[in-house]
């Protein structure tokens, strides 16, 4: 069947059967300093996608989930504009070969187009793949974010 990129659900994300796989690989590669290791609170995406402030792509191979991109687009009040946000953008390593993450990213773009946004915004950690690629796909570096864990501060 090959690579499909298309709209899905957290449930469905929940429900992978590679989802410890998908976690496990995400939070080595997203894990940052300070903050407690990645845990995915469920029940607020879902609360989120209920109420349509999020928008779920998947790439799916033969109907398994092997990345995903999860979308947001508020008006930034400082702007007064819409902006999309790549709140969570991630391919397995052994999947990014198949062009997947360009493919979510370009359907990401597609429906914020679709939902007036101006552009998108994505982070990506400094030592991923991401950075790397995102320069090269029309992406260019505006900020640089910080930061300072407050629990000794």
């Amino acid at each position: 069947m090959g690579l499909e990129i298309r709209k899905c659900t957290i449930a469905e994300i929940e429900s992978a059967s590679n989802i410890d796989e998908i976690l496990e690989e995400y939070a080595a590669e997203s894990a940052i300093k300070g903050l407690p290791h990645p845990f995915a609170k469920v029940d607020t995406y879902k609360h989120l996608e209920t109420v349509n402030a999020i928008h779920i792509l998947g790439a799916f191979f033969d109907d398994d989930i092997k990345g995903y991109i999860i979308g947001l687009s508020p008006v930034y009040p400082n702007y007064s504009v819409r902006v999309a946000v790549a709140e969570s953008f991630f391919v397995l390593k052994t999947y990014r070969h198949t062009g997947a993450g360009l493919k979510l990213l370009r359907a990401a773009e597609t429906y914020a187009k679709g939902a007036n946004a101006c552009g998108m915004l994505v982070s990506a950690p400094l030592e991923g793949a991401l950075v790397e690629v995102l320069p090269h796909v029309g992406y260019t570096e505006t900020n640089r974010v910080f930061f300072r864990s407050l629990a000794d501060a």
